[in-house]
């Protein structure tokens, strides 16, 4: 998820997962996963916010070409 520069700090991203949410509790959903990069302080901020973080391993596994 991203939000155009000059309509970031609006509640947008918020408004957005707010209605993820209700949309996956609607269909039975229990957890959303979602992913923020080092150093992307906002949306680790955002993040830490709305849910519990967790500390996972997350693997790239290319096709062999």
């Amino acid at each position: 998820m991203a939000v155009a520069e000059d309509f970031r700090r609006q509640g947008i991203a918020t408004a957005l997962i707010n209605t993820i949410m209700l949309i996956a509790h609607q269909r039975g959903i229990h957890v959303i996963f979602v992913q923020a990069d080092y150093g992307d302080d906002s949306t680790v901020a955002l993040y830490t916010k709305l849910g519990t973080r967790e500390d996972v391993m997350h693997y790239d596994i290319l096709p062999i070409e």
